[in-house]
């Protein structure tokens, strides 16, 4: 099961998000049992990754709609509680770990007073739209600066 949290510090994780993206979850998005289908906890995830990014700002500007272009690797979500229609929800994302051309990123969904619904784990790879490539030195200070990494910790290939 994904716990990607220590025992006991579950508030201290939710605490140690920098992103917040607020949204409500539309009628077309609610199955035939009134909450949330779980396919669209990848869409909300991606709203964040998305919201994530543009907040830290691209210094590699591209031919790509939005800033530091990836593909998924992996994916892992886990449900905790449902969502449902036109609830005051939000998505926490920052990135944990940075490799040469990957990224690992965590998630969580919580509603309206900080209760979790969902958690997910995404590991992305930077892509041109044709094939992967390394972060660039400026993009892996940029994430490295924003999540306040260590600078020594981000090695240049």
């Amino acid at each position: 099961m994904l716990e990607l949290w220590d025992p006991g510090q579950e508030r201290a994780w939710l605490e140690s998000f920098r992103v917040q993206s607020a949204f409500r979850p539309r009628y077309c998005e609610i199955d035939t049992y009134g909450h949330v289908s779980v396919v669209m906890y990848d869409a909300y995830f991606e709203h964040g990754r998305m919201e994530y990014f543009a907040g830290v700002g691209d210094p590699e500007p591209s031919s790509a709609p939005f800033p530091f272009p990836h593909v998924i690797a992996e994916q892992s979500i886990r449900y905790i509680a449902s969502c449902f229609f036109n609830e005051e929800l939000a998505v926490l994302t920052k990135v944990t770990e940075l490799g040469r051309s990957s990224a690992t990123i965590e998630q969580a969904i919580v509603d309206g007073v900080g209760a979790m619904r969902a958690i997910g784990s995404t590991i992305i790879v930077h892509n041109d739209g044709r094939r992967n490539q390394a972060w660039s030195k400026a993009q892996r200070e940029s994430i490295a600066a924003f999540e306040g990494f260590l600078t020594s910790a981000v090695q240049e290939y």
